[in-house]
């Protein structure tokens, strides 16, 4: 595939595209060393097979095993996983932008609150696991743009094995991510319809890896003797009691529970997520208004267990922001768009910028009894989130 020939906008762009990865590869990063021995952010990532094969113990365990190994912290092991998974996603947007062309809208919505900036504006609620599916999804896009027309048998597609490897990984790393696995069948369906083979590409590893969910909470959901296990495992790098354990208690059973304060609070933050994706999916890719619903309301049906699952509204509302605006932008340029943007209609996206990019933020999670129908930010507080230590 050729690559996109830049506008002198289009070079601006891809430079304000350049800067804001590199900044935000160093911050993020740096958040992540802040809160390497946090309860939540780290601990995760380090429930490990110490008491027998258990949900969400894969990474934990790799952690384990290569520091017997080679002597490496797991610690340090989860900084290192967290780095390169960034660094997939930073340098896969990048190149997505060099060959479909960056322009102010993507560079808008990138720096908006449900994208790289619910991170910085929420540390407690970045570097979760899903940062593994953000780098193998847009992973996975990047290399469909450049992949050829795919062979009809499922069996001899790179696709199907990359799927199948990535959603069995997944599953045994946070089963809660699989959830977002229909989103992988997106960047196919919307660029070639539906078709058997790419339908079964994605549904089989897709099946497999619910088979998986399904094992791992009936047999190996955990409890509070397996979660003192892994604790103590990880006493040789808990000094004084600084790594903290909380996420890792959530195998006992100990869920804190979702309110009608999160639907009040959250809700109006979803639409203001959705609403310009989906008019950036129909100016961009040139899908009509029925058929872009329903792509896009099909899979945030499949993500709705998840919101009674778990209490990290703000994390799943990020993710499937995330995910839609990456398959969108690596469609730009195959369908010619329905109409291109009208004087009232840009002098309106100019006004907007503004207000959507500074004034208002995403939390992962709302507190115990507690509402919020707006969630403030401000241009100071914007700019002190990118502020480098």
């Amino acid at each position: 595939m050729s690559l996109r020939k830049f506008s002198v906008i289009g070079l601006l762009s891809f430079a304000a595209l350049c800067a804001i990865l590199y900044l935000y590869f160093l911050r993020v990063n740096e958040i992540q060393f802040e809160f390497k021995h946090h309860g939540y952010i780290t601990s995760d990532w380090l429930i490990n097979y110490t008491n027998g094969l258990v949900r969400r113990g894969l990474f934990g365990e790799i952690a384990m095993q290569t520091n017997r190994l080679l002597g490496i912290s797991p610690v340090e092991v989860v900084l290192i996983g967290k780095y390169l998974a960034y660094g997939v996603l930073c340098g896969s947007i990048l190149l997505l932008a060099i060959v479909k062309g960056i322009g102010f809208i993507e560079i808008l919505f990138l720096i908006s609150p449900w994208a790289l900036m619910f991170d910085l504006n929420d540390p407690g609620g970045s570097g979760r696991k899903e940062i593994l599916l953000f780098a193998s999804f847009v992973f996975f896009t990047l290399l469909q743009v450049f992949s050829k027309s795919s062979p009809k048998s499922i069996f001899k597609r790179w696709d199907f094995y990359y799927l199948l490897i990535v959603m069995i990984v997944i599953s045994f790393m946070h089963e809660g991510l699989i959830f977002f696995f229909p989103f992988f069948y997106l960047p196919l369906y919307l660029k070639r319809g539906f078709n058997k083979s790419d339908f079964l590409t994605c549904f089989i590893p897709y099946l497999t890896s619910l088979m998986v969910l399904v094992v791992l909470y009936i047999f190996f959901k955990g409890n509070k003797e397996t979660a003192d296990a892994i604790c103590n495992s990880l006493n040789p790098w808990s000094v004084n009691g600084s790594l903290g354990c909380d996420a890792i208690y959530l195998l006992a059973g100990k869920h804190p529970k979702a309110h009608i304060g999160f639907i009040k609070s959250f809700t109006p933050l979803l639409l203001l997520t959705m609403i310009p994706i989906y008019c950036y999916g129909r100016w961009i890719a040139g899908l009509t208004k029925h058929h872009l619903f329903l792509a896009m309301m099909i899979p945030l049906i499949l993500t709705v267990p998840l919101y009674g699952i778990a209490i990290d509204w703000g994390r799943w509302i990020h993710i499937s922001g995330l995910l839609f605006f990456i398959t969108f932008f690596s469609l730009k340029g195959t369908s010619t768009p329905i109409c291109k943007p009208s004087l009232i209609a840009i002098m309106l996206v100019l006004c907007l910028a503004l207000p959507y990019t500074f004034y208002w933020r995403i939390p992962h999670a709302v507190g115990e009894n507690k509402t919020f129908f707006w969630w403030t930010q401000d241009p100071a507080g914007y700019i002190e989130a990118w502020h480098l230590k």
